[in-house]
């Protein structure tokens, strides 16, 4: 499903020098395997899931997604490749000027469905009942809290049931119980086949869901199990 070769990443800053983030990672991925993404701040976390969720492209290397070569594969085959992977990404993104129950909807219809069928809607209605927001449904999305917003950024993700969810810090925002709550639909997620690679400085949750761990330090990617113990 997911294959890295001698991956890098670099940016370029002042006086041409280039500051490399990302270093000759390599690592394949199963359907429905699940890896937690550790590292501390600047470690790279985040621009490997922009990465993998195709808004960047690598500096040197491949990136392969459901067996395509991001970088020569079709418009069209990275339309239905974006399609198939939900994000959530730290800068939640939500549209302000729509509502909760749209901002979700909206990832539906992005994922090539003009219009939503009564099992999209019921999804949708259970999503946001799980994450403790469907009296707010109607509420404009500029109006919460940034707890309220991670919260729909995950329901958003899991609304088309995609192949693959990429996850940056899902649980930054929250308080230990929605923190669960979170993680609960992300599990659920991966039991029935999704693929999940979760990036988190959350130490508690590491230790008690144990599941493939790899960790970014100096730009490189160390696969470990004892990382787990973090």
């Amino acid at each position: 499903m997911i294959s890295l070769k001698g991956v890098s990443k670099w940016y370029s800053g002042q006086n041409q020098s280039q500051a490399r983030v990302l270093d000759q990672i390599s690592f394949d991925m199963k359907k429905g395997e699940f890896l937690y993404l550790i590292g501390g701040t600047g470690t790279g976390k985040s621009t490997l899931l922009r990465l993998l969720a195709t808004e960047e492209d690598p500096s040197a290397g491949q990136v392969s997604l459901f067996g395509y070569a991001v970088h020569s594969a079709s418009e069209s085959t990275l339309r239905a490749i974006r399609q198939s992977i939900g994000y959530i990404p730290q800068d939640v993104r939500l549209i302000s000027d729509l509502t909760i129950y749209d901002n979700v909807a909206l990832s539906i219809s992005l994922g090539g469905r003009r219009a939503l069928s009564v099992q999209s809607k019921t999804r949708i209605h259970e999503l946001l009942e799980r994450v403790g927001l469907i009296e707010k449904r109607n509420q404009m999305a500029c109006t919460l809290s940034g707890g309220e917003a991670q919260r729909v950024a995950v329901a958003r993700a899991l609304a088309r049931s995609p192949a693959l969810l990429l996850a940056d810090e899902p649980t930054g925002s929250q308080d230990r119980e929605s923190a669960w709550g979170l993680m609960d639909l992300v599990l659920r997620a991966n039991l029935t086949g999704t693929s999940v690679i979760l990036a988190t400085h959350d130490r508690e949750i590491v230790r008690r869901v144990r599941k493939r761990c790899a960790a970014l330090k100096g730009g490189r990617l160390i696969f470990e199990e004892t990382l787990c113990t973090y």
